[in-house]
């Protein structure tokens, strides 16, 4: 059986008992958050992929599985941690998943990565990230799993070997704590090779090792079926990201720039506006330059490129972000901007979704420069009279004819979408705001960053925007003011200028390197996903699957299906209730395992 080299594990932290050990080993999949002293989850004696004794996963080729490794010890911890995946076989042609070094090639990959826990004893206030306390997710304090860090960190720091410490008696709370958990997560890409990869059952295992020495192994059975997930997406999720260079001193912009690009692309996100052709006025060789993220041929393996979505290009282009000036101030600027841009795009990328993100938030006071702005557009004698204009707000009667795409912070009005699509105007949303769709925060259930892609298929939404990813530097607001965070020790990312605050908020991904915390530096010149981000993916996945189904059934049967876990949402919400949609990452599950029987 062939050996995947892939251990993991690290924290760095005080010296341990002799009486330190390994407790308990479980698994389960990834739609939770095992937080760091929930040492009696639910999900600990069975749930979907365990049965006590082995993980079963099942997919279809280009999908990418994950599960999670629970290692629970008592109040002295355990030294030397490491896990170990033994690639999954096929018997009958001696094929193996990620048995190959190709990272993310078409024979698939194996990956592993220690959970980071981030602790929250101020937990985030409902504003918009939730409507009251009744929409409020179910644990909004203690150590919350987050980023994700490779096993070649530096050991101490999240890599191999990984010292899980001693639970202090001083710690808050500490007496009354029992055990604790470390969690590893499992990437599985399944194979994209349908010709060398046979369908069928693939028999691995996980070792759990403790000062090199083997004291679980947990067999593992993936299940390939003979189907192959979408390479595109059915919606977009437009990630924005910026203030990266400088956590990267030993890299070019342009290799930051593609860092950030592949990892999203990864994820089946889009990671456009952040980037110095959305912030400027038009500049042929600039646009030039940036034309293979469009086509596609920079997500390609001759561009360095590899994984799900090779060969597609991005699907949104905003035009000045958050407002920024790009346009000109007068209707003669304006409106040769729109002419350049508007030809451009119609020359060299006509599938790409391109628009003027004219201003961000706007209250009604700019609502008669907003119309004017707008009117300039309309009465372009040029091209750039087609020149969408997109703004951060929900649908405004008063704005009527002046924008082509609203974006509301508390979803979408059903009642009027309808008609809006008749009048070719789109609609979005933005952020996460319980109970109408997922919110952003770490306290968020691991599944609010699912489900979002569940709604944008069920009501026919195009796109889901999140304002930050990258919000490692804070912005120009509040108390942090362009403050460089440490994030991997502080949940507390957004705060304003009227002290409204978000834990998480504007983080999906976590640096490799820190140089403003030293102490904090993983080594590695390298984006960290996190839990939120993968379930995106996960999401992003589903949604792919449910388009699979409804070719061979119809898109009411499919609706009918996911309303298992998804019954309302959006306006069918008040923002004083509930969340109507299931919390429990087992229930999404269930629904993709059905999608799957239908294929």
């Amino acid at each position: 059986m062939l050996k995947v080299p892939l251990m993991l594990l690290a924290l760095l932290l005080p010296p341990v008992l002799s009486k330190a050990q390994i407790n308990e080993v479980w698994a389960l999949g990834d739609g939770e958050k095992v937080f760091q002293y929930d040492i009696d989850h639910p999900y600990k004696n069975g749930n979907l992929i365990w049965d006590g004794k082995t993980i079963h996963l099942k997919g279809i080729y280009n999908e990418v599985l994950a599960f999670q490794v629970i290692v629970q010890t008592g109040m002295e911890g355990a030294r030397g941690i490491e896990i170990a995946v033994h690639a999954p076989v096929e018997m009958g042609s001696g094929k193996a998943i990620g048995g190959t070094t190709l990272k993310y090639g078409p024979e698939g990959t194996l990956e592993i990565f220690s959970e980071h826990y981030l602790t929250v004893t101020d937990s985030t206030a409902p504003n918009w990230y939730y409507g009251s306390t009744a929409a409020q997710p179910k644990k909004m304090t203690g150590s919350i799993p987050d980023a994700l860090i490779p096993v070649n960190a530096l050991a101490g720091r999240g890599g191999f070997p990984f010292d899980i410490p001693p639970i202090r008696p001083s710690s808050k709370a500490g007496p009354e704590r029992k055990g604790q958990n470390q969690g590893f997560w499992v990437d599985v890409s399944l194979p994209r090779d349908m010709r060398s990869y046979p369908a069928g059952v693939y028999t691995g295992n996980v070792q759990v090792l403790m000062k090199g020495k083997i004291v679980r192994e947990i067999p593992l059975v993936v299940t390939l079926l003979p189907h192959y997930l979408p390479e595109e997406n059915r919606s977009a999720i437009w990630v924005f990201s910026a203030d990266m260079y400088a956590y990267f001193p030993e890299l070019t912009a342009k290799e930051v720039d593609d860092m950030v690009k592949f990892e999203g692309h990864r994820h089946r996100l889009e990671m456009v506006g952040g980037f110095e052709v959305n912030s400027t006025a038009f500049y042929p060789a600039k646009m030039a330059a940036y034309k293979p993220y469009l086509d596609g041929t920079a997500y390609t393996p001759e561009f360095g490129y590899h994984g799900s979505g090779e060969g597609v290009g991005e699907k949104l282009f905003p035009i000045g972000v958050y407002g920024s000036a790009v346009m000109g101030d007068t209707q003669k600027e304006v409106q040769r901007q729109a002419d350049l841009w508007v030809s451009w795009f119609k020359a060299n990328a006509p599938k790409t979704r391109f628009f003027w993100y004219l201003v961000d938030e706007p209250a009604a006071n700019l609502y008669p420069w907003i119309k004017e702005r707008a009117a300039w557009i309309k009465t372009d004698t040029g091209a750039g009279k087609s020149l969408p204009v997109f703004v951060t707000k929900a649908y405004e009667p008063e704005l009527t004819g002046a924008i082509d795409i609203f974006a509301g912070y508390d979803g979408v009005d059903l009642a009027v979408l309808p008609e809006l699509k008749k009048k070719g105007v789109d609609h979005w949303f933005y952020n996460g705001n319980r109970p109408r769709y997922g919110s952003t925060i770490l306290e968020g259930a691991a599944v609010d960053f699912r489900v979002n892609s569940w709604i944008l298929y069920k009501y026919g939404i195009n796109t889901w925007f999140i304002w930050q990813s990258t919000h490692w530097q804070h912005n120009k607001q509040g108390p942090k003011r362009r403050l460089h965070q440490n994030v991997f020790a502080n949940p507390l990312t957004f705060i304003n200028d009227e002290k409204q605050s978000g834990n998480g908020d504007g983080v999906l991904f976590y640096p490799g390197h820190m140089p403003f915390y030293p102490e904090e530096d993983r080594g590695l010149n390298a984006l960290f996903a996190s839990i939120r981000l993968k379930n995106i993916r996960r999401g992003q996945q589903d949604a792919a699957l449910m388009w699979l189904v409804e070719q061979k059934l119809g898109r009411e049967k499919v609706k009918a299906i996911i309303n298992k876990c998804v019954p309302r949402a959006l306006s069918e919400v008040p923002m004083n209730e509930r969340v109507s949609w299931s919390e429990n990452g087992d229930d999404y599950e269930k629904v993709r395992l059905e999608l799957l029987s239908l294929l």
